[in-house]
Formats: structure tokens, C-alpha cells, sequence
């Protein structure tokens, strides 16, 4: 059999990935919501005029961030580059819109994208340590809301999906994907997880648009821990931040 370590190449390409021990809130495991409720909208349209929703600077993009000490875990001295390109692979291909990185998605966003930035926080252990991400990106026009429309209606394709980290590396075992509580943030949110249940392994994403904006909150966890509540308060903790 592989080892965990060899079983992760799409969360490795996405900048959250070791294999991981459990870890995460004490709750109950999560519930399975259908396809169609992972994605979830404001409750009239939005026109992006909000301060949340302009166009950010580098400045405002690492205000809104949550700071070195505001984390679950110490924050980790490993930089975000908002401006990596993504190469990773699926099978089938429409799964890469489960992490907002299809073909279109990566086009728009080195076209569009005008700022960027993350925070990692990172539990100090040998192996398998927890882990969780902030990203906000910024862009020169709307976030498109097709791309959320999309990313919600690949769960119905993608329960099981391969992946590599490149189209040219064989695709590795299947991962499975299931949509997460998401609450109704921003302009439209959506959540899933993507794991190997048989390793207790898994990453967490929180998706959150508004306006010009693309918000993520990634988590490392056990496949069993729910982690949507501390998702949604780091996604939250962003959006309060640009209100301001």
C-alpha cells in the first residue's frame, strides 16, 4: 500500500497538504449536505459597491488578513505566495472547480488578480501537524459567479476524483469529496472537503466571493472533526475587516 505522504498531490499543489493526523473542533462528524445546498448566496444581488467588495490594495488585502497571534495554532514562518500558478490535475477534469482551479478560473485570476495575500498557522509537531490557511485575493472586476455556481455543481461528478500534480504525473488514488455547513457569508460561499477517509485525513476549504474579492479558509483535519464553525469565523473575521 502507499504511504499517506504519496497520496496527496492535488492539496499538496493547493499549499495546505502533508498528511495529517486528527485534529480540529470537538463536535460530531459533519453532515452530508446534496450537492445542491454547498453553495449558498446573499439573499438579493449584490452590485459591488460595498467597502467589502471594492477592489483592495496590497496594504488593505494584509489589514483584513488576521494577524500573527490571532490564529488556532502559532502562525508558521512559511510565506503565501499569492501569485503561484497552480498545475494540478484531475480526473475527471471538471473536479479541479471543487478548489476554484480550473483552466478559466487560473486564467482569470493571473488576468484579474491585483493583490493578494495568506496567513498560515501552523501546530508545532513532527508529523501530521494541523494546519489552517487565510487567503484573500483581490481583483480588477467582480469575481465572476459562475466559477461558485460551478465549483457547486462538480460535487455531483466529483465524489470520487483522482488527482496529480501535474497533467503529465500519473493520477493518484481516489479522494473522496462532500459538501460542508456553509453558511450564507458574502455574495455567494461554499464549502467542501476533500479527503481519504481510510487515512483520517482531509482538507477543509471555505470559499466566500464578494465583489471583487475571493476569500478561502483552508483547514488540515481528520476526516472524521467538523471544523465549519471555526471555517466561517476566520472567513467572517475577513469580510468585518473590510467593512470597516
Amino acid at each position: 500500500m502507499r504511504s499517506a505522504r504519496r497520496l496527496v498531490p492535488l492539496v499538496t499543489a493547493l499549499a495546505v497538504a502533508l498528511p495529517l493526523a486528527a485534529c480540529g473542533e470537538d463536535s460530531p462528524p459533519p453532515s452530508t449536505p446534496t450537492a445542491s445546498a454547498a453553495t449558498t448566496s446573499a439573499p438579493t444581488p449584490s452590485e459591488a459597491d460595498g467597502p467589502e467588495q471594492r477592489q483592495l490594495t496590497a496594504k488593505e488585502v494584509t489589514a483584513a488578513l488576521p494577524g500573527k497571534d490571532e490564529g488556532p495554532y502559532p502562525a508558521s514562518d512559511r510565506e503565501f505566495d499569492p501569485n503561484a500558478r497552480s498545475t494540478a490535475a484531475t480526473d475527471p477534469e471538471p473536479c479541479l472547480a471543487l478548489v476554484l482551479d480550473t483552466p478559466e478560473m487560473r486564467t482569470f485570476k493571473q488576468e484579474h488578480m491585483v493583490a493578494g495575500g495568506g496567513q498560515i498557522y501552523l501546530q508545532p509537531q513532527d508529523f501530521a501537524a494541523p494546519q489552517m490557511a487565510v487567503i484573500l485575493w483581490s481583483h480588477d472586476e467582480v469575481y465572476p459567479k459562475r466559477f461558485f455556481d460551478e465549483a457547486g455543481a462538480a460535487l455531483a461528478e466529483c465524489t470520487t476524483h483522482a488527482s496529480a500534480d501535474s497533467p503529465d504525473d500519473a493520477m493518484g488514488d481516489d479522494w473522496q469529496a462532500t459538501s460542508i455547513p456553509t453558511p450564507a457569508m458574502g455574495d455567494q460561499s461554499f464549502g467542501v472537503r476533500i479527503g481519504r477517509e481510510q487515512f483520517d485525513m482531509a482538507i477543509d476549504y471555505l470559499w466566500v466571493r464578494s465583489g471583487h474579492n475571493l476569500i478561502t479558509v483552508r483547514m488540515r483535519t481528520g476526516y472524521t472533526q467538523s471544523n465549519d464553525k471555526r471555517l466561517a469565523k476566520y472567513a467572517q473575521g475577513v469580510l468585518d475587516e473590510l467593512e470597516k
